[in-house]
């Protein structure tokens, strides 16, 4: 079997692929379930499952769009539902107390976790599960991050993140009635987090170009033409068109995908990211409601893309930067989908800036630009340039 880029998301649950690359990928997926209405398909997701004991998870925001409604769905095939609600009403994070809080509410007794929500409890979700040696399935109710279909999970362990490999879901549903709902500030996550993709590519590249990475033109094709359709139809998704939400949802999901097969999240996390996770940790020892993970890669798409156009003609990637969308275009395409992540919104300032791209570098493995540069002894000079470009304005 081969993988044509417009290949239909659904088709994808369940591929086992000897690749041209050399490899062989497999996505362990049963089911990816999307489109309106796609959550009155939850009892044939879960048909193999009758008579069988399910924990139902929510939180305060998540529960009322459809928790009860897949309680319904559930019962309705002969699964016994222990339904339970996160206790606690404000932002948390994936963190020790919300793992240890599911952990603590899981029954004895359990064949399947479903959850009705998005990051946070789709992350604290596959850690249980993974752990406890449980399937589950992921209800989403927002088309903000990627991690839907991932098999790892950024994980909080003592104001730490760290991406820790686990597994895949069962099953996915994507029901767009449930995701043109979603707060603007998902909305702008979701799209923060699919032109990251772009920045990942050019890194996945780099590393192979230098020799420090398998790369696999199949995976990097798929993200790379459902990221060029969500570009084109970023307005339609601000405009909470239901297909356009739909194809951006579907994205995310085929990024997570791609993680599945390739087996790390190579593939769908770079530089972008790396610099992300650096603002976030600062975010959480600052104390208060944390931004959304995709608004930090927002600013760090941006971010990347002025370092490549930096540091490309005397390196000899400028191919690599001329393959990238401009920075200016995804600046405006961020502050039309609300300024969520300005890094005024976002809370960094200019030294935590400026230093986050040798902090990011020396503290996270994975190679990319930062690594690159950091290995010639430049890369502070170049996170000084732009750190000018977006702060001396």
């Amino acid at each position: 079997m081969s993988i044509h880029p417009t290949l239909r998301l659904s088709d994808l649950a369940g591929l086992d692929l000897q690749c041209s690359c050399g490899r062989r990928h497999q996505v362990p997926i049963r089911h990816i379930v999307t489109g309106e209405g796609a959550l009155e398909r939850l009892p044939e997701v879960v048909a193999s499952f009758s008579g069988k004991r399910a924990l139902l998870i929510g939180d305060s925001h998540t529960w009322p769009l459809a928790g009860e409604k897949a309680q319904e769905l559930l019962t309705s095939t002969g699964i016994q539902v222990t339904p339970y609600i996160f206790s606690r009403r404000d932002h948390y994070l994936t963190d020790e107390y919300a793992i240890g809080e599911l952990l603590v509410a899981l029954p004895q007794q359990t064949d399947l976790i479903v959850t009705v929500g998005s990051g946070t409890m789709n992350d604290v979700t596959r850690t249980v599960a993974v752990r406890c040696g449980l399937p589950w399935i992921i209800i989403g109710t927002a088309p903000s991050m990627d991690g839907y279909a991932s098999s790892t999970s950024a994980i909080i362990i003592n104001d730490e993140k760290r991406s820790v490999p686990l597994g895949s879901p069962y099953g996915i549903v994507m029901d767009t009635d449930l995701l043109v709902t979603a707060p603007d500030e998902m909305l702008s996550a979701g799209i923060g987090d699919v032109l990251g993709k772009y920045v990942t590519l050019a890194d996945w590249r780099l590393a192979a170009r230098e020799g420090r990475e398998h790369y696999c033109e199949t995976i990097a094709g798929l993200i790379e033409a459902a990221c060029g359709r969500c570009l084109a139809g970023y307005e339609h998704v601000l405009a909470r068109d239901s297909a356009a939400i739909e194809d951006m949802a579907g994205t995310l999901v085929m990024a997570g995908v791609a993680i599945s097969m390739f087996g790390t999240s190579r593939p769908c996390a770079g530089s972008e990211h790396q610099l992300a996770h650096v603002w976030e940790v600062a975010a959480i020892q600052r104390g208060g409601q944390s931004p959304l993970h995709g608004n930090f890669v927002g600013l760090g798409t941006v971010a990347s893309i002025l370092l490549y156009q930096a540091a490309a003609e005397n390196f000899g990637f400028t191919d690599l930067q001329q393959a990238l969308p401009e920075a200016k275009m995804i600046s405006e395409i961020l502050t039309r989908a609300g300024g969520w992540a300005s890094k005024e919104r976002l809370g960094i300032d200019r030294a935590l800036f400026e230093s986050s791209f040798t902090h990011a570098a020396r503290t996270n493995p994975r190679y990319t630009i930062l690594t690159y540069l950091e290995e010639r002894g430049c890369l502070e000079i170049y996170a000084k340039q732009v750190t000018a470009l977006l702060y001396d304005v």
